[in-house]
């Protein structure tokens, strides 16, 4: 539709097949580079309607570029024993399940204060702030039980599930309560 979103199409796909591709195979690091390619499509679909990239398309970029670390790190969790055969570095792998489970609070509660950018930029009305912190609560609660020592491939699993209806509700808040 315009040459922003053009270059930024065509940067998402080099990235993807040129730099996460062949890192997966030697660092867990991977899931970060690869979250870029993943969080591009709403920016794409930004800067086709408004033509350029600016703040309130990069706000939707961060919440979907945050969202997949916990996400990703879940899987790798309950999934590690698969990976490690397939010769492809995760973080559980790499640096141990504690490591991960830290990962996964930490970038969760960072999910929660990048998903509140939108109401700070004044894209979304004061309903979208109180949506954004009951589901960023719920995520962080689910969160910090996977440091319970007994949290294990169950919790991981009910994490990576919760996380997707987690999306879904932010940006259908996004959404339902934008202003302008």
């Amino acid at each position: 539709s315009n040459l922003t979103t053009t270059l930024l199409a065509v940067a998402a796909n080099l990235s993807y097949v040129c730099l996460y591709t062949p890192l997966k195979q030697r660092s867990w690091l991977a899931v970060i580079v690869g979250a870029v390619p993943g969080a591009i499509p709403p920016l794409l679909g930004y800067t086709a309607a408004h033509g350029s990239i600016d703040m309130p398309g990069l706000s939707l970029f961060a919440i979907l570029f945050v969202w997949q670390v916990p996400h990703f790190h879940a899987i790798a969790l309950f999934r590690s024993e698969d990976y490690g055969r397939a010769g492809l570095h995760v973080l559980p792998n790499d640096r141990g399940v504690a490591a991960t489970k830290l990962h996964i609070v930490v970038s969760t509660a960072l999910l929660v204060l990048v998903s509140v950018t939108p109401f700070v930029l004044g894209m979304v009305s004061v309903r979208y702030l109180f949506v954004e912190l009951v589901l960023g609560a719920v995520f962080c609660v689910w969160a910090l039980a996977g440091l319970r020592p007994q949290a294990g491939n169950r919790w991981a699993r009910s994490f990576f599930i919760a996380s997707m209806p987690y999306l879904v509700f932010t940006f259908v808040a996004l959404l339902a309560t934008r202003v302008g």
